[in-house]
């Protein structure tokens, strides 16, 4: 039950991707779910398999004892044993962990919770980068055929301003048109003596043009209905449909744009739409694809939509421990403690090392909590079995982690190596990507394993209702007492052979 409550927590926490606006983060968190839960199918079913299969544990009589297996398994299985069970690392951390939790708990979880607090207030100036040409091989044709059109036309998309009305064939309609086409190219710094080698925006083809030397920009002349009404009975419908629907509803106002990040876009954009002051009776809205891309991109590199995603992660994780525990508040929330404590760890070691976040890797914080989720919900659950086994807060400490944190330790550190591989794709999203796992993982792994500790020596102390001084005055207490037991029984026996060697032979 405790390793079914960890995966359906994580793939809970998991399900937090599906809020992103890409639907690459969106797909990448159904892949996840469906991953968590065949690996914990296979945990139960193959993985019991395994055990039964390298222990002699078969069913059948015939099965082959552990000291007939081939070599290679058998040293694989001896290192993976030692592994698990004692090394150096795990003895550090856990050793760290325990003198923290035990002497100083509350301090350990106001340290953390400071560091926590700097890294979200400065995961809002982490840089997020949405030019997706820096994110793909430089090397793609694709890519060099994008690169040679915007230097020979200087442009590489294009924004439609799709203006919808009655009727638009109208003189007001068309002078606004090139009115406010005029405008926004002035601002970008677009000039025909110039054209579109610097200019962020070029004019492309439009309504406007089909009346250019009668409209309003550049001469006094004044467009009439009647003009109107004649060029465009004129020209050839398959040339006109371009700008203007035949029934004179739709027409467009389009602009060539260069290619820049994501925010760039997005900050043009809201210019142009600032500047949208159509007459009455006529509607004006900017679309394409740059539109679209920048409309998401603003929302992935958006600090408070990072933190929604969060909130959205830890409260689906505290719903299913709460459901799995049966209502118990206590037994829920403390596993979430480290798990709350490392996205800021994570946020802030992010900033100090400078790695920019793409549309993947901005939505690690997920991951995060999927990832410390599972670790802290063995140990505590753990932790819980000693205690109604009968040991003491502290000694109950010790049995979890010498039998379950060096496991945790080696699954996370499994967990790290197989995202770190991402780090060395030449693709630079993939790569951010993994060192971005990296960190997030480790930061995880680490919170889980100090922080952990004093979150369930402070809960202790609340049961007991005496407080952590109480908890560790007896705990010293049990161990002097223990002291002297064993003392008065070595003098005894001492006393006993004195006896014995003054008693006739």
């Amino acid at each position: 039950p405790t390793i079914a409550t960890a995966g359906a927590a994580s793939a809970a926490a998991m399900l937090a991707l599906l809020l992103s606006p890409v639907p690459m983060v969106r797909g990448f968190g159904v892949l996840l779910v469906f991953g968590v839960l065949v690996a914990l199918l296979c945990a139960l079913i193959v993985g019991a398999a395994a055990l039964a299969l390298v222990r002699g544990l078969e069913p059948s009589t015939d099965a082959a004892p552990p000291s007939r297996m081939p070599s290679p398994l058998t040293a694989a299985w001896r290192g993976a044993r030692e592994l698990l069970s004692d090394n150096a690392l795990t003895r550090a951390v856990s050793n760290v962990a325990l003198v923290g939790a035990v002497h100083r708990p509350r301090r350990v979880l106001l340290c953390g919770l400071a560091l926590a607090a700097l890294g979200w207030g400065l995961d809002t100036q982490t840089h997020v980068e949405t030019d997706i040409t820096k994110l793909v091989p430089q090397s793609l044709s694709s890519l060099q055929a994008l690169n040679t059109l915007e230097r020979t036309t200087g442009v590489g998309g294009e924004i439609d301003l799709i203006v919808s009305g009655k009727d638009l064939a109208r003189p007001a309609t068309i002078e606004w048109m090139s009115a406010y086409q005029a405008a926004v190219l002035r601002r970008v710094g677009y000039s025909t003596s110039r054209g579109c080698g610097k200019a962020r925006l070029c004019p492309a083809f439009s309504l406007p043009d089909l009346f250019q030397g009668q409209a309003a920009q550049g001469t006094r002349a004044k467009l009439s209905q009647a003009r109107v009404s004649a060029l465009l009975g004129v020209i050839p419908p398959y040339f006109s449909q371009d700008v203007i629907t035949p029934d004179r509803r739709a027409a467009t106002l389009a602009f060539g744009i260069r290619q820049m990040s994501l925010s760039e876009q997005q900050r043009l954009i809201d210019q142009m739409s600032a500047s949208l002051h159509p007459p009455p009776g006529v509607h004006a809205v900017l679309v394409g694809l740059p539109v679209l891309a920048a409309r998401s991109g603003s929302q992935v590199a958006d600090p408070w939509r990072r933190l929604e995603t969060l909130l959205a992660g830890l409260a689906a994780v505290a719903l299913v421990l709460l459901a799995a525990f049966r209502g118990d508040l206590r037994r829920a929330l403390v596993p979430l403690t480290p798990i709350v404590l490392a996205t800021g760890w994570s946020a802030l070691i992010l900033f100090a090392v400078r790695v920019p976040l793409n549309p993947m890797s901005v939505t690690l914080g997920a991951l995060v909590i999927a990832i410390s989720t599972e670790f802290s919900v063995l140990l505590s659950e753990r932790h819980r079995q000693e205690m109604l086994a009968g040991h003491g807060t502290i000694e109950a400490l010790r049995r979890s982690y010498r039998r379950t944190g060096a496991a945790v330790a080696a699954s996370g550190v499994t967990a790290i190596a197989g995202f770190g591989v991402l780090a060395l794709s030449d693709i630079r999203m993939l790569r951010d990507f993994g060192l971005v796992t990296l960190i997030d993982l480790s930061v995880s792994l680490v919170g889980v394993l100090i922080a952990l500790p004093a979150a369930l020596v402070i809960a202790a102390g609340a049961v007991e209702g005496d407080g952590h001084e109480r908890l560790l005055r007896t705990h010293a207490l049990g161990r002097a007492a223990f002291a002297r037991r064993l003392l008065r029984g070595r003098s005894g026996d001492a006393r006993g052979r004195g006896d014995a060697s003054h008693e006739p032979a």
